[in-house]
């Protein structure tokens, strides 16, 4: 394949303000005008993921370039997280245009980080951009993202902002320089690392002072540091045909599954946005497998993901008449029943948001009485347990792998050794005598009491087998102190509670697709922590990321006429 193909190594592009970036372009063999795939990337574009695509792309009738983002790897300048994506894209893909071997059509994909470099040049409106395929890609809903969930900060960004805190990939020293080397070991344990107390100098404790990560903690609201990379005010100015793909336990897809909304709400484009969401991680969107940690799944959850890019460029940027057009505007894997299904959009139209109610006789505690259905509480006793942040609830198998865990999430996972601590609540539903699909986004609402000025609230929804296994299919998270909400400019500022003082809590899930089958149960867990996944919470109304010292607190969940704690589940009928 490669015989066939030109290259065209370390391309100086110029950016309006002088700085060139290191960009690699592969071309088919005939000397002409070709639609181009441009893929912009922090990760080294010379990596073996990027140059395989590059060069399948390039065998399919397409040029294909492959740039380092400003301040990494063999380009200039210094890397920002985000900020100058969407400039520098616009400046790339019109230097595309203008290239012998670009016919003008232009058209962008990557993930994750590579996802957001792709909306931030398209809210610059390139006149050549033509289309984008968008995976995976988080830090768009700010405040309700990757970079902060409600007031919540997830722990494992520092190993990103670690990573790319160079010109070139620093894994160490969290993971050895080759990992295929036997008895090479880190220094260290990411997962004690990422302990270190307070959280602010975790990256003092690697040995390098890390701008970013101390940027990201200081910056806890929607201020201006947030929004000069924000998209809110550009969706009805943007009308660009986008593929959307994301996984149920991809911990970007919020940001995904806005960018699509709001595209389809607000965009002159709304009627050209598409999307695929499967049962899929943020690893697994990309390269999707059949198997999720004690999920399995049929095999063709395993989508050939070239096979999709290169239908929709074929159609976007070759006008290929192959279909792409009629095709379902929303596409996803429902779990439990295995079943690829299409719809007309999201939310699918037939889903209904039905209450199941916490129960107990004021010992959910596990093992408890907690359970879970659709009738209104009455007269019931309140739950009780104490969070200690020096104790946190567990949001990996193992706390003590050395093991860098990506997502540091237990979604996906029997979580059975975790759901039997004193301070995690357990709400269970009877056996289901009939399937129960729940497909969508689901709303936790609690009325919660703390003796603390300020601490967390998280909430699991899980599917119990039949064999005992408890499989948390989504989160839902909530610093006490931002009940207000924060992803918005007129948001009010984040306020401490008044000990004793019932509150009430409305908490979005990250969507899924379930059907829960016969036999099997629905289940709610409560808590007030799940570490390292997000920082934990001192209970003393300090800044995130000063955690020392905390204090214990003591935590009431009531449900009764009054105050009738409960889930919102999507839940869709035939």
């Amino acid at each position: 394949m490669s015989d066939d193909i030109r290259f065209m190594w370390d391309i100086p592009v110029p950016m309006r303000d002088g700085v060139k970036l290191s960009t690699d372009i592969y071309l088919p063999a005939a000397e002409r005008g070709y639609p181009v795939i441009l893929s912009r990337t922090p990760y080294d574009n010379i990596a073996p993921r990027f140059v395989e695509i590059a060069q399948y792309f390039s065998a399919q009738g397409y040029a294909v370039a492959l740039q380092d983002v400003r301040g990494r790897f063999d380009s200039e300048g210094q890397f920002e997280p985000r900020v100058n994506e969407g400039k520098d894209g616009y400046d790339t893909i019109e230097w595309i245009a203008r290239q012998p071997w670009s016919n003008g059509k232009i058209g962008m994909m990557g993930g994750s980080y590579g996802g957001t470099a792709q909306w931030l040049a398209a809210r610059e409106r390139p006149p050549h951009l033509t289309t984008i395929v968008s995976a995976v890609t988080g830090g768009m809903r700010w405040m309700h993202d990757e970079n902060y969930m409600n007031g919540k900060f997830p722990v494992f960004q520092f190993r990103w902002l670690n990573m790319t805190g160079g010109r070139t990939m620093q894994h160490y020293p969290f993971e050895p320089l080759d990992s295929h080397q036997p008895g090479v070991t880190s220094p260290y344990n990411f997962n004690r690392l990422i302990r270190t107390r307070p959280l602010k100098d975790v990256d003092k404790a690697v040995g390098r002072v890390n701008t970013y990560w101390r940027t990201w903690l200081e910056r806890n609201t929607y201020d201006e540091y947030w929004q000069r990379m924000s998209f809110e005010d550009h969706f009805a100015e943007v009308d660009v045909p986008a593929l959307h793909i994301t996984g149920w336990f991809d911990n970007c897809q919020w940001g995904e599954m806005y960018m699509y909304s709001q595209m389809v709400a607000r965009s002159p484009g709304g009627d050209k946005q598409w999307l695929l969401v499967g049962p899929w991680d943020h690893a697994g969107a990309t390269r999707p497998s059949s198997r999720l940690g004690d999920l399995e799944f049929t095999q063709d959850a395993a989508l050939d993901m070239r096979a999709i890019h290169l239908r929709w460029f074929d159609y976007w940027l070759k006008g290929e008449d192959n279909g792409q057009a009629g095709d379902a505007k929303v596409r996803i894997y429902t779990m439990g029943r295995n079943q690829w299904r299409e719809e007309s959009a999201w939310p699918v139209p037939q889903m209904q948001l039905v209450a199941y109610y916490l129960h107990s006789g004021g010992e959910a505690n596990t093992p408890g009485d907690g359970t879970l259905d659709t009738i209104a509480p009455g007269d019931e006793a309140s739950d009780h347990y104490t969070y200690n942040p020096e104790d946190p609830v567990p949001s990996v198998l193992d706390p003590d792998s050395p093991a860098p865990l990506r997502d540091s999430h237990v979604l996906a996972l029997d979580y059975r050794y975790a759901l039997g601590r004193e301070d995690i609540l357990v709400y269970t539903s009877a056996p289901l005598e009939a399937e129960l699909e729940v497909t969508g986004t689901a709303f936790i609402t609690l009325y919660a009491a703390s003796d603390c000025v300020d601490t967390d609230w998280v909430a699991l929804l899980c599917d119990v087998r039949p064999d005992g296994k408890s499989i948390p299919l989504t989160s839902a998270v909530m610093r006490a102190s931002y009940r207000a909400g924060a992803s918005r400019i007129d948001s009010p500022a984040p306020s401490p509670i008044a000990p004793g003082e019932v509150y009430e809590y409305t908490i979005e899930f990250m969507a899924t697709s379930m059907a829960f089958q016969p036999g099997h149960r629905l289940q709610v867990a409560i808590t007030s922590s799940l570490y390292p996944a997000y920082d934990l919470n001192p209970n003393s109304g300090a800044p995130i990321g000063e955690d020392v010292p905390s204090r214990l607190a003591h935590q009431i969940i009531y449900h009764n006429a009054e105050y009738p704690s409960h889930i919102l589940l999507p839940v869709v009928t035939n």
